[in-house]
Protein backbone atom coordinates (compact mmCIF):
# COMPACT_ATOMS: atom_id res chain seq x y z
CA UNK A 1 0.00 0.00 0.00
CA UNK A 2 1.03 3.45 -0.84
CA UNK A 3 0.22 6.80 0.02
CA UNK A 4 -2.88 7.82 1.97
CA UNK A 5 -4.39 4.29 1.79
CA UNK A 6 -1.48 2.90 4.21
CA UNK A 7 -0.39 3.21 7.65
CA UNK A 8 -2.01 3.69 10.72
CA UNK A 9 -4.83 5.74 9.51
CA UNK A 10 -5.74 3.22 6.77
CA UNK A 11 -5.81 0.58 9.24
CA UNK A 12 -8.04 2.34 12.11
CA UNK A 13 -10.24 2.85 8.97
CA UNK A 14 -10.72 -1.33 9.08
CA UNK A 15 -11.45 -1.51 11.87
CA UNK A 16 -13.96 1.08 12.57
CA UNK A 17 -15.67 -0.56 9.26
CA UNK A 18 -15.07 -4.04 10.95
CA UNK A 19 -17.11 -2.41 14.22
CA UNK A 20 -19.39 -1.54 12.00
CA UNK A 21 -19.47 -5.08 10.13
CA UNK A 22 -19.91 -6.27 13.35
CA UNK A 23 -23.54 -4.33 14.06
CA UNK A 24 -24.93 -4.97 10.39
CA UNK A 25 -24.41 -8.58 10.53
CA UNK A 26 -26.40 -9.13 13.97
CA UNK A 27 -30.03 -8.55 13.15
CA UNK A 28 -32.05 -7.19 15.72
CA UNK A 29 -29.05 -7.13 17.68
CA UNK A 30 -27.84 -4.36 15.65
CA UNK A 31 -26.40 -2.21 18.15
CA UNK A 32 -25.26 -4.63 20.62
CA UNK A 33 -21.76 -5.23 20.72
CA UNK A 34 -21.37 -1.12 20.40
CA UNK A 35 -23.42 -0.70 23.71
CA UNK A 36 -20.85 -3.57 25.64
CA UNK A 37 -18.37 -2.12 23.93
CA UNK A 38 -18.98 1.53 25.76
CA UNK A 39 -20.12 0.03 28.92
CA UNK A 40 -17.49 -2.35 29.74
CA UNK A 41 -14.50 0.95 28.92
CA UNK A 42 -16.80 2.92 31.46
CA UNK A 43 -16.57 -0.26 33.91
CA UNK A 44 -12.63 -1.03 32.88
CA UNK A 45 -11.93 3.09 33.50
CA UNK A 46 -14.05 2.52 37.48
CA UNK A 47 -11.65 -0.55 38.26
CA UNK A 48 -8.50 1.57 37.24
CA UNK A 49 -7.90 -0.22 34.56
CA UNK A 50 -4.88 2.09 31.90
CA UNK A 51 -6.24 3.56 28.67
CA UNK A 52 -4.37 0.66 26.87
CA UNK A 53 -6.31 -1.40 28.70
CA UNK A 54 -9.94 0.02 28.11
CA UNK A 55 -9.37 0.21 24.34
CA UNK A 56 -8.16 -3.41 23.85
CA UNK A 57 -11.39 -3.97 26.16
CA UNK A 58 -13.33 -1.79 23.67
CA UNK A 59 -12.09 -3.72 20.42
CA UNK A 60 -12.86 -6.81 21.91
CA UNK A 61 -16.44 -6.11 23.22
CA UNK A 62 -17.10 -5.65 19.78
CA UNK A 63 -15.04 -8.39 18.08
CA UNK A 64 -16.16 -11.01 20.95
CA UNK A 65 -19.01 -11.81 18.10
CA UNK A 66 -17.19 -12.40 14.92
CA UNK A 67 -17.65 -15.98 15.06
CA UNK A 68 -21.25 -15.82 15.24
CA UNK A 69 -21.05 -14.35 11.75
CA UNK A 70 -22.40 -17.09 9.32
CA UNK A 71 -23.13 -19.15 12.32
CA UNK A 72 -27.03 -18.66 13.03
CA UNK A 73 -27.84 -15.38 10.99
CA UNK A 74 -30.94 -16.62 10.67
CA UNK A 75 -31.73 -17.14 14.26
CA UNK A 76 -31.13 -13.19 14.59
CA UNK A 77 -33.26 -11.90 11.74
CA UNK A 78 -36.18 -14.11 12.64
CA UNK A 79 -36.01 -14.66 16.49
CA UNK A 80 -37.45 -17.17 18.50
CA UNK A 81 -38.06 -17.28 22.18
CA UNK A 82 -35.78 -19.92 22.66
CA UNK A 83 -32.70 -21.02 20.71
CA UNK A 84 -33.34 -24.83 19.62
CA UNK A 85 -30.74 -27.41 21.27
CA UNK A 86 -28.70 -27.31 17.58
CA UNK A 87 -28.81 -23.49 17.37
CA UNK A 88 -27.76 -22.93 20.61
CA UNK A 89 -24.91 -25.80 21.18
CA UNK A 90 -23.74 -24.01 17.28
CA UNK A 91 -23.59 -20.93 19.07
CA UNK A 92 -21.75 -21.87 22.05
CA UNK A 93 -18.81 -21.85 19.35
CA UNK A 94 -18.53 -18.53 18.89
CA UNK A 95 -16.00 -17.68 20.87
CA UNK A 96 -13.41 -20.02 19.65
CA UNK A 97 -14.39 -18.86 16.66
CA UNK A 98 -14.19 -15.63 17.18
CA UNK A 99 -10.52 -16.29 18.46
CA UNK A 100 -9.39 -17.75 15.48
CA UNK A 101 -10.46 -14.99 13.53
CA UNK A 102 -8.98 -12.37 15.72
CA UNK A 103 -5.43 -14.50 15.76
CA UNK A 104 -5.00 -13.00 12.30
CA UNK A 105 -5.36 -9.23 12.73
CA UNK A 106 -2.05 -7.60 13.78
CA UNK A 107 -1.85 -6.11 16.43
CA UNK A 108 -5.00 -7.15 18.52
CA UNK A 109 -2.90 -10.05 20.01
CA UNK A 110 -3.57 -9.05 23.53
CA UNK A 111 -7.65 -9.56 22.94
CA UNK A 112 -7.47 -13.24 22.74
CA UNK A 113 -8.03 -14.16 25.73
CA UNK A 114 -10.84 -11.65 26.67
CA UNK A 115 -12.45 -13.01 23.46
CA UNK A 116 -12.24 -16.29 24.44
CA UNK A 117 -13.00 -16.23 28.02
CA UNK A 118 -16.19 -13.81 27.68
CA UNK A 119 -18.77 -16.45 28.14
CA UNK A 120 -16.99 -18.06 31.27
CA UNK A 121 -18.70 -17.90 34.64
CA UNK A 122 -17.41 -17.06 37.99
CA UNK A 123 -18.42 -20.62 39.40
CA UNK A 124 -16.90 -22.40 36.40
CA UNK A 125 -20.15 -23.41 34.77
CA UNK A 126 -19.43 -21.14 31.39
CA UNK A 127 -17.73 -22.19 28.51
CA UNK A 128 -15.55 -23.06 26.45
CA UNK A 129 -12.80 -23.50 29.23
CA UNK A 130 -15.04 -23.98 32.47
CA UNK A 131 -12.12 -21.14 33.65
CA UNK A 132 -12.88 -20.21 37.46
CA UNK A 133 -13.01 -17.09 39.43
CA UNK A 134 -9.51 -15.27 38.96
CA UNK A 135 -8.48 -17.75 36.51
CA UNK A 136 -11.15 -15.61 33.89
CA UNK A 137 -8.96 -12.10 33.01
CA UNK A 138 -10.26 -9.39 34.37
CA UNK A 139 -11.30 -8.15 30.68
CA UNK A 140 -13.27 -10.98 30.32
CA UNK A 141 -14.89 -10.81 33.45
CA UNK A 142 -15.91 -6.99 32.81
CA UNK A 143 -17.28 -7.94 29.34
CA UNK A 144 -19.14 -10.73 30.37
CA UNK A 145 -21.32 -9.08 33.07
CA UNK A 146 -21.27 -5.66 30.69
CA UNK A 147 -23.01 -8.15 27.77
CA UNK A 148 -25.59 -9.22 30.26
CA UNK A 149 -26.44 -5.94 31.40
CA UNK A 150 -27.20 -4.64 28.01
CA UNK A 151 -28.73 -7.81 26.78
CA UNK A 152 -31.33 -7.50 29.91
CA UNK A 153 -31.86 -3.37 28.65
CA UNK A 154 -32.99 -4.61 25.08
CA UNK A 155 -36.02 -6.57 23.79
CA UNK A 156 -36.05 -9.46 23.18
CA UNK A 157 -38.16 -12.16 21.63
CA UNK A 158 -39.64 -13.70 24.98
CA UNK A 159 -39.39 -10.42 27.08
CA UNK A 160 -39.51 -6.66 27.59
CA UNK A 161 -36.50 -4.66 28.05
CA UNK A 162 -36.07 -5.70 31.87
CA UNK A 163 -36.13 -1.68 34.07
CA UNK A 164 -32.98 -0.57 36.07
CA UNK A 165 -34.26 -2.03 39.15
CA UNK A 166 -35.00 -5.77 37.75
CA UNK A 167 -31.39 -5.83 36.23
CA UNK A 168 -29.80 -5.19 39.56
CA UNK A 169 -31.90 -8.21 40.94
CA UNK A 170 -30.22 -9.93 38.13
CA UNK A 171 -26.75 -8.73 39.16
CA UNK A 172 -27.22 -9.43 42.79
CA UNK A 173 -28.51 -13.02 42.42
CA UNK A 174 -25.69 -13.48 40.05
CA UNK A 175 -22.67 -12.93 42.15
CA UNK A 176 -20.16 -15.15 42.56
CA UNK A 177 -22.51 -17.11 40.36
CA UNK A 178 -21.78 -16.12 36.86
CA UNK A 179 -19.94 -12.79 37.59
CA UNK A 180 -17.12 -11.84 39.70
CA UNK A 181 -17.67 -9.68 43.27
CA UNK A 182 -15.63 -6.64 42.67
CA UNK A 183 -16.78 -6.54 38.90
CA UNK A 184 -20.53 -7.30 39.60
CA UNK A 185 -19.63 -4.61 42.52
CA UNK A 186 -18.62 -2.06 40.67
CA UNK A 187 -21.31 -2.33 37.49
CA UNK A 188 -23.86 -2.61 40.63
CA UNK A 189 -22.30 0.77 42.00
CA UNK A 190 -23.12 2.59 38.97
CA UNK A 191 -26.54 0.98 38.08
CA UNK A 192 -27.80 2.22 41.70
CA UNK A 193 -25.96 5.89 40.78
CA UNK A 194 -27.79 5.70 37.68
CA UNK A 195 -24.27 6.64 36.14
CA UNK A 196 -24.24 4.89 33.09
CA UNK A 197 -25.28 7.30 29.86
CA UNK A 198 -27.42 6.27 27.04
CA UNK A 199 -26.29 4.90 23.91
CA UNK A 200 -25.43 7.71 21.46
CA UNK A 201 -23.62 6.68 17.68
CA UNK A 202 -21.62 9.79 18.08
CA UNK A 203 -19.62 9.09 20.78
CA UNK A 204 -19.28 5.30 19.62
CA UNK A 205 -17.45 6.37 16.56
CA UNK A 206 -15.77 9.27 18.72
CA UNK A 207 -14.42 5.97 21.00
CA UNK A 208 -13.45 3.72 17.98
CA UNK A 209 -10.50 6.55 16.69
CA UNK A 210 -9.42 7.09 20.55
CA UNK A 211 -9.26 3.87 21.24
CA UNK A 212 -7.31 2.68 18.06
CA UNK A 213 -4.66 5.17 19.24
CA UNK A 214 -3.82 3.13 21.76
CA UNK A 215 -4.36 -0.27 20.47
CA UNK A 216 -2.30 0.52 16.97
CA UNK A 217 1.42 1.52 16.92
CA UNK A 218 2.76 5.03 14.95
CA UNK A 219 3.58 3.09 11.95
CA UNK A 220 1.50 -0.19 10.59
CA UNK A 221 2.73 -2.02 7.71
CA UNK A 222 1.52 -2.49 4.50
CA UNK A 223 1.33 -6.73 4.89
CA UNK A 224 -1.10 -5.71 8.10
CA UNK A 225 -3.39 -3.75 6.21
CA UNK A 226 -3.64 -6.45 3.59
CA UNK A 227 -4.39 -9.05 6.59
CA UNK A 228 -6.93 -6.79 7.99
CA UNK A 229 -8.44 -6.42 4.63
CA UNK A 230 -8.79 -10.62 4.13
CA UNK A 231 -10.55 -10.66 7.63
CA UNK A 232 -12.77 -7.83 6.68
CA UNK A 233 -13.33 -9.44 3.52
CA UNK A 234 -14.21 -12.99 4.74
CA UNK A 235 -16.42 -11.76 7.51
CA UNK A 236 -18.65 -10.04 4.48
CA UNK A 237 -18.83 -13.39 2.67
CA UNK A 238 -19.50 -15.23 5.65
CA UNK A 239 -22.78 -13.83 5.58
CA UNK A 240 -23.68 -16.21 2.79
CA UNK A 241 -21.02 -19.17 3.27
CA UNK A 242 -21.85 -20.28 -0.77
CA UNK A 243 -19.94 -17.19 -1.55
CA UNK A 244 -16.64 -17.67 0.34
CA UNK A 245 -13.24 -15.93 -1.21
CA UNK A 246 -15.87 -13.97 -3.47
CA UNK A 247 -14.54 -10.64 -2.82
CA UNK A 248 -10.92 -11.41 -2.54
CA UNK A 249 -11.61 -12.85 -6.11
CA UNK A 250 -13.54 -9.47 -8.06
CA UNK A 251 -10.46 -7.25 -6.14
CA UNK A 252 -7.95 -9.56 -7.80
CA UNK A 253 -9.81 -9.99 -10.99
CA UNK A 254 -10.05 -6.30 -11.04
CA UNK A 255 -6.50 -4.86 -10.69
CA UNK A 256 -5.71 -7.60 -13.73
CA UNK A 257 -8.57 -6.02 -15.88
CA UNK A 258 -7.19 -2.33 -14.54
CA UNK A 259 -4.19 -3.98 -15.91
CA UNK A 260 -5.14 -4.04 -19.41
CA UNK A 261 -6.52 -0.83 -19.28
CA UNK A 262 -3.30 0.86 -18.41
CA UNK A 263 -4.39 2.51 -15.69
CA UNK A 264 -1.96 3.50 -13.15
CA UNK A 265 -1.54 2.55 -9.52
CA UNK A 266 -2.84 4.54 -7.04
CA UNK A 267 -5.69 3.70 -9.86
CA UNK A 268 -5.14 -0.40 -8.82
CA UNK A 269 -5.01 -0.16 -5.65
CA UNK A 270 -7.92 1.58 -5.10
CA UNK A 271 -9.70 -0.70 -7.13
CA UNK A 272 -8.44 -3.46 -5.41
CA UNK A 273 -9.60 -2.60 -1.70
CA UNK A 274 -12.78 -1.52 -3.30
CA UNK A 275 -12.91 -5.09 -4.76
CA UNK A 276 -12.39 -6.39 -1.28
CA UNK A 277 -14.85 -3.70 0.55
CA UNK A 278 -17.55 -3.62 -2.27
CA UNK A 279 -20.26 -5.98 -0.64
CA UNK A 280 -19.49 -4.52 2.45
CA UNK A 281 -23.43 -3.54 2.88
CA UNK A 282 -24.45 -6.94 2.06
CA UNK A 283 -23.77 -7.60 5.75
CA UNK A 284 -27.96 -5.64 6.33
CA UNK A 285 -29.45 -8.20 4.00
CA UNK A 286 -31.79 -10.60 5.75
CA UNK A 287 -30.35 -13.97 5.50
CA UNK A 288 -33.85 -15.58 4.20
CA UNK A 289 -33.17 -12.79 0.92
CA UNK A 290 -29.70 -13.83 0.17
CA UNK A 291 -30.89 -17.82 0.68
CA UNK A 292 -34.38 -17.77 -0.10
CA UNK A 293 -36.01 -20.76 -2.75
CA UNK A 294 -37.11 -19.10 -6.40
CA UNK A 295 -38.00 -16.09 -7.15
CA UNK A 296 -37.08 -12.86 -5.37
CA UNK A 297 -40.10 -10.85 -4.69
CA UNK A 298 -40.23 -7.30 -5.07
CA UNK A 299 -39.69 -6.91 -1.72
CA UNK A 300 -36.55 -8.79 -1.54
CA UNK A 301 -35.23 -6.70 -4.12
CA UNK A 302 -35.58 -3.68 -2.31
CA UNK A 303 -33.18 -5.24 0.31
CA UNK A 304 -30.69 -6.22 -2.54
CA UNK A 305 -30.70 -2.76 -4.47
CA UNK A 306 -30.05 -1.33 -0.77
CA UNK A 307 -26.91 -3.22 -0.31
CA UNK A 308 -24.56 -0.54 -2.24
CA UNK A 309 -25.65 2.55 -0.59
CA UNK A 310 -25.73 0.84 2.55
CA UNK A 311 -22.00 -0.29 2.01
CA UNK A 312 -20.80 3.23 0.72
CA UNK A 313 -22.69 4.76 3.28
CA UNK A 314 -20.64 3.41 5.92
CA UNK A 315 -17.32 3.88 4.18
CA UNK A 316 -18.22 7.51 3.44
CA UNK A 317 -18.33 8.22 7.59
CA UNK A 318 -14.76 6.51 7.52
CA UNK A 319 -12.08 9.53 6.52
CA UNK A 320 -9.11 7.36 5.75
CA UNK A 321 -11.72 4.91 3.34
CA UNK A 322 -13.85 7.08 1.83
CA UNK A 323 -11.88 6.62 -1.38
CA UNK A 324 -12.89 3.22 -1.51
CA UNK A 325 -17.11 4.80 -1.53
CA UNK A 326 -17.62 4.96 -5.39
CA UNK A 327 -16.84 1.11 -6.10
CA UNK A 328 -19.32 0.27 -3.04
CA UNK A 329 -22.14 2.50 -4.24
CA UNK A 330 -22.14 2.33 -7.80
CA UNK A 331 -20.90 -1.72 -8.91
CA UNK A 332 -24.66 -2.78 -9.78
CA UNK A 333 -25.33 0.25 -12.49
CA UNK A 334 -25.52 -1.00 -15.89
CA UNK A 335 -23.95 0.60 -18.93
CA UNK A 336 -28.20 1.03 -20.65
CA UNK A 337 -28.99 2.68 -17.44
CA UNK A 338 -30.63 0.10 -15.67
CA UNK A 339 -28.94 -0.62 -13.01
CA UNK A 340 -28.73 0.42 -9.35
CA UNK A 341 -29.00 2.12 -6.94
CA UNK A 342 -28.96 5.49 -9.10
CA UNK A 343 -29.77 4.21 -12.68
CA UNK A 344 -26.06 5.69 -14.01
CA UNK A 345 -25.65 4.69 -17.88
CA UNK A 346 -22.95 4.92 -20.43
CA UNK A 347 -19.34 6.96 -19.21
CA UNK A 348 -21.77 8.19 -16.30
CA UNK A 349 -20.74 4.98 -14.49
CA UNK A 350 -17.16 5.33 -12.78
CA UNK A 351 -14.46 3.51 -14.26
CA UNK A 352 -14.33 1.64 -10.55
CA UNK A 353 -17.55 0.47 -10.92
CA UNK A 354 -17.59 -0.49 -14.40
CA UNK A 355 -15.01 -2.70 -13.71
CA UNK A 356 -16.20 -4.12 -10.86
CA UNK A 357 -19.64 -4.80 -12.47
CA UNK A 358 -18.05 -7.05 -14.58
CA UNK A 359 -15.31 -9.11 -12.90
CA UNK A 360 -17.98 -9.44 -10.13
CA UNK A 361 -20.62 -10.98 -12.46
CA UNK A 362 -17.76 -13.11 -13.82
CA UNK A 363 -17.23 -14.60 -10.71
CA UNK A 364 -20.66 -15.28 -9.50
CA UNK A 365 -21.40 -17.12 -12.51
CA UNK A 366 -18.05 -19.32 -11.98
CA UNK A 367 -18.51 -19.90 -8.71
CA UNK A 368 -20.26 -23.11 -7.43
CA UNK A 369 -23.44 -22.25 -5.15
CA UNK A 370 -25.95 -24.88 -3.40
CA UNK A 371 -28.44 -24.70 -5.78
CA UNK A 372 -26.25 -25.17 -9.04
CA UNK A 373 -22.51 -26.16 -9.92
CA UNK A 374 -20.26 -23.12 -11.75
CA UNK A 375 -21.36 -22.23 -14.86
CA UNK A 376 -17.61 -22.33 -16.22
CA UNK A 377 -15.29 -19.62 -17.91
CA UNK A 378 -16.58 -20.47 -21.11
CA UNK A 379 -20.17 -20.77 -20.37
CA UNK A 380 -19.42 -17.17 -18.11
CA UNK A 381 -17.33 -15.13 -21.08
CA UNK A 382 -19.82 -15.84 -23.66
CA UNK A 383 -22.33 -14.44 -21.31
CA UNK A 384 -20.44 -11.54 -20.55
CA UNK A 385 -19.86 -10.61 -24.34
CA UNK A 386 -24.01 -11.63 -24.66
CA UNK A 387 -24.71 -8.70 -22.07
CA UNK A 388 -21.78 -6.22 -23.28
CA UNK A 389 -23.30 -2.64 -24.18
CA UNK A 390 -26.26 -3.56 -22.31
CA UNK A 391 -24.94 -4.53 -18.89
CA UNK A 392 -21.50 -3.80 -19.17
CA UNK A 393 -18.61 -1.34 -20.26
CA UNK A 394 -17.29 -2.60 -24.07
CA UNK A 395 -14.24 -1.70 -23.28
CA UNK A 396 -13.59 -3.17 -20.03
CA UNK A 397 -15.21 -6.68 -21.71
CA UNK A 398 -12.45 -5.85 -24.00
CA UNK A 399 -10.02 -5.70 -21.53
CA UNK A 400 -11.63 -8.48 -19.45
CA UNK A 401 -11.24 -10.96 -22.63
CA UNK A 402 -7.43 -10.09 -22.23
CA UNK A 403 -6.59 -10.98 -19.33
CA UNK A 404 -3.79 -14.06 -19.25
CA UNK A 405 -5.20 -17.25 -17.84
CA UNK A 406 -2.50 -17.32 -15.34
CA UNK A 407 -4.22 -14.14 -13.60
CA UNK A 408 -7.73 -16.11 -13.64
CA UNK A 409 -5.62 -19.21 -12.19
CA UNK A 410 -3.89 -16.51 -9.34
CA UNK A 411 -7.55 -15.49 -8.66
CA UNK A 412 -8.88 -19.03 -7.86
CA UNK A 413 -5.85 -19.97 -5.66
CA UNK A 414 -5.98 -20.04 -1.76
CA UNK A 415 -3.98 -16.96 -0.56
CA UNK A 416 -0.76 -17.21 1.52
CA UNK A 417 -2.87 -16.75 4.86
CA UNK A 418 -5.36 -19.54 4.14
CA UNK A 419 -9.15 -20.28 3.30
CA UNK A 420 -11.16 -18.96 6.05
CA UNK A 421 -12.06 -22.04 7.66
CA UNK A 422 -15.66 -20.97 8.90
CA UNK A 423 -16.77 -19.32 5.40
CA UNK A 424 -18.36 -22.65 4.03
CA UNK A 425 -19.45 -24.34 7.49
CA UNK A 426 -23.59 -24.03 7.15
CA UNK A 427 -23.86 -23.82 3.24
CA UNK A 428 -25.02 -28.03 3.74
CA UNK A 429 -27.95 -26.39 5.58
CA UNK A 430 -28.79 -23.83 3.26
CA UNK A 431 -30.75 -25.00 -0.17
CA UNK A 432 -31.48 -22.36 -2.91
CA UNK A 433 -33.10 -22.31 -5.89
CA UNK A 434 -31.93 -21.26 -9.54
CA UNK A 435 -33.34 -17.71 -10.00
CA UNK A 436 -32.17 -16.79 -13.38
CA UNK A 437 -28.72 -15.82 -14.78
CA UNK A 438 -29.76 -11.84 -14.10
CA UNK A 439 -30.62 -12.48 -10.81
CA UNK A 440 -27.23 -13.77 -10.17
CA UNK A 441 -24.96 -11.76 -11.31
CA UNK A 442 -27.27 -8.98 -9.99
CA UNK A 443 -26.99 -10.59 -6.57
CA UNK A 444 -23.57 -11.44 -6.48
Amino acid sequence: MTGTHSGRAFYAGLLEALTEIMGSAKGYLRDHGAMVAMLSTQVGTEMGLSKAECSQLFFASVLSDMGMVGLAEDSWENPVPELPPEVRERVEKHPERSEQRLRHIPHLEELVPLVRHHHEWWDGSGYPDGLQGDAIPLGAQILRTCDTVVALGQQRPQRSPLTRSQIIEVLERGVGREFGPGVAGTVLRLQRARDIPGFEHSAFRHKILKAAEHVLPNEVSPLSGDQLLMIVSNLIDAKDPTTGGHSRRVAELSVAVAEQLGQDARFKETLRYSGYLHDLGKLAVPLRVLTKPGELDDEDFDYIRAHPSHGADILENIPSLQHLTTGARYHHERWDGSGYPEGLSGDHIPVVAQILAVCDSYDAMTSARSYRDSRGHPWAVAELARCTGVHFAPNVVDAFMAVPEDRFAAARAEPKMGRDPFAREASSVRQRTTRGVTQQSSAG
